[in-house]
């Protein structure tokens, strides 16, 4: 009797349907930001003896807070992401799952340091998760890129929230045949 050939392991099919858009989580919603805004630039209506040219340089930093934030969604059998900069956007980036060749995930690499610890103590739990949720986009220790098979690289996704990171991730491996990668550290 011949020895049995081994088996190579199959891939999942991606689980797709048709008019299918699923957002990465957090959801950017809009008027939660605009919200938080004006909120935010208030205060600015009551300064008394403050110039116009004082007043729009206040303005800037509320902007870069509220409105710093990427929407990376999967819209049927595509990826697209949109980086916006004090609510500019930049162009978007597109790929087709299809041929998306990995995912690479960093991790545990943008901890904070002691002086952030020292100067926000307790407080920097607080920031941390506000800092998820308005601008998750320019820090945190966690990181989701799409590797097409051509070698572009998409960010996908980053934040300090390790359940968004699970479930991002869990969302990209469901709808692409992707193998997983981890990066090395900065």
């Amino acid at each position: 009797m011949p020895p049995k050939a081994k088996k190579t392991p199959e891939r999942p099919e991606p689980k797709t349907s048709p008019a299918m858009v699923r957002e990465l989580a957090p959801p950017t919603v809009l008027w939660v930001r605009i919200v938080i805004l004006v909120v935010m630039l208030l205060p600015l209506c009551f300064i008394p003896g403050l110039p116009l040219i004082g007043r729009l340089l206040s303005c800037v930093m509320p902007l870069i807070l509220t409105g710093t934030y990427r929407i990376s969604k999967i819209i049927e059998t595509q990826f697209e992401t949109r980086f916006f900069f004090a609510f500019i956007p930049f162009p978007m980036q597109k790929c087709k799952l299809a041929i998306v060749g990995s995912i690479e995930t960093t991790y545990g690499t943008a901890q904070a340091g002691m002086w952030t610890v020292i100067m926000f103590g307790p407080l920097q739990l607080i920031l941390s998760w506000v800092f998820d949720y308005l601008i998750p986009a320019l820090g945190g220790p966690y990181e989701i890129w799409l590797v097409t098979a051509k070698g572009r690289e998409i960010k996908a996704w980053q934040g300090y929230n390790q359940d968004y990171f699970d479930t991002n991730l869990k969302l990209l491996q469901d709808h692409t045949t992707a193998e997983l990668k981890t990066r090395a550290g900065a």
